[in-house]
């Protein structure tokens, strides 16, 4: 169901795309690299529990629009976020199992890009919406969340084509895991801080 909802989120976003006054300059694209993800840790009451990094890749189908110096850029992303709760500490006991988490986003940022010819420098920001996906995840993380995500590139002119290498970070805004779940055979009752945030690296190609 959520990946229709991306699939259908991202062809509204293009045909509003192409029905505005900038489609001669707008870029369909993709870009893809590693993630490197955590979730927050958990201290409340006799129970806490501590998350490493954990590595996965993204791949993020997107239509950059630009207006100027500014760029819209809304997309679909789809992110293997690694195998979070593998070496996470609870009580101090190592948890061990290794469960993939996958996640569907729809990120819509923001680009500002700086006047500099052939390689054009840019920030973006923007809101993304979070959809885990996978049979480990209806009993862990709540369906959908929101997140921030924020980061730097490059915009390297190639005749027709662009390259866009990227660093990015997405922060969890609203809780991403469920008000209760377990962690083998301790039952976690994580307080509101409880996100997810990922850093990626990332090579884009725009046509």
């Amino acid at each position: 169901m959520y990946k229709r909802i991306a699939m259908a989120t991202l062809t509204s976003l293009v045909m509003v795309g192409l029905a505005g006054p900038n489609t001669a300059n707008a870029q369909l694209g993709i870009t893809a690299g590693p993630s490197f993800a955590q979730l927050s840790d958990i201290d409340v009451g006799d129970t806490q529990a501590t998350f490493d990094n954990a590595t996965g890749w993204h791949a993020h189908l997107w239509l950059d629009l630009p207006m100027g110096p500014i760029a819209i850029r809304p997309g679909v992303r789809y992110m293997d976020a690694g195998a979070l709760f593998e070496d996470a500490m609870v009580n101090e006991v190592r948890y061990g199992r290794r469960e993939k988490t996958s996640l569907i986003e729809v990120p819509v940022d923001v680009r500002f890009r700086l006047p500099v010819p052939a390689v054009t420098p840019y920030v973006m920001a923007g809101p993304v919406l979070r959809f885990p996906v996978g049979r480990h995840h209806k009993d862990k993380y709540n369906r959908l969340s929101l997140a921030g995500g924020a980061g730097v590139g490059l915009e390297v002119g190639l005749g027709p084509a662009k390259l866009y290498p990227e660093l990015k970070y997405t922060f969890g805004i609203t809780r991403f895991t469920k008000e209760t779940y377990e962690i083998g055979d301790t039952m976690i009752r994580p307080d509101k801080s409880q996100r997810m945030n990922a850093v990626m690296l990332s090579l884009g190609i725009g046509l």
